[in-house]
């Protein structure tokens, strides 16, 4: 974990988890940040208290499962967003825990690679949903406040990934990933997707 100070990037301390891997972070203030990963195929959640990051205790659905985003809208109110073994994976921060959230992803496999939280009722999260080996389609679900929804997105060649977001508010956000036009993940067949 590095921090800038103003002047320069500085390393900072971080909880030794066996086999961690962080690869997400956000921060509220300087007193209040998070960072997420997985640590020997299960969630990890880290947590800055002004001092010190600790490790928090985060949900892990199932072997295989890690955490690729989270975004936070305020000390109480913060999500994380990832996959668990093969099927997409929601945690919310409720000011005193993490718990596990009903996701909407539609396909067999499925992933969230980012979400942004604009407050505590209205947050985005994208990814890609696999529906076959050929058909691979982009995600995008939304927090209404009360529950997430799929909402319909462009998927222009069948082969799409979103793997970030940023929203401004309500009515203006934007959506960032690949489009791949040979075959699925190869290597210099990929072109940007905005949406």
């Amino acid at each position: 974990i590095l921090r800038w100070n103003g002047t320069a990037w500085q390393r900072v301390s971080s909880p030794g988890a066996a086999n961690g891997f962080l690869v997400g972070v956000a921060a509220v203030s300087a007193g209040s940040a998070w960072a997420v990963g997985d640590s020997d195929a299960n969630t990890l959640i880290l947590r800055w208290n002004g001092t010190a990051w600790k490790q928090v205790s985060s949900p892990a659905p199932a072997e295989g499962s890690i955490l690729y985003g989270v975004a936070a809208a305020s000390a109480h109110s913060a999500w994380a967003v990832g996959g668990a073994d093969i099927k997409d994976l929601i945690v919310r921060w409720n000011g005193t825990g993490w718990k596990r959230v009903h996701s909407p992803g539609p396909a067999v496999r499925d992933v969230l690679n980012c979400v942004a939280a604009i407050s505590a009722r209205s947050a985005w999260a994208v990814g890609d949903a696999r529906h076959s080996a050929s058909s691979v389609l982009t995600l995008i679900v939304r927090w209404n406040g009360k529950a997430w929804k799929q909402v319909p997105c462009p998927s222009p060649a069948g082969r799409d990934v979103l793997s970030g977001v940023a929203a401004l508010s309500a009515r203006s956000a934007w959506a960032v990933g690949a489009t791949f036009t040979g075959p699925f993940g190869s290597p210099g067949k990929a072109r940007t997707l905005i949406v």
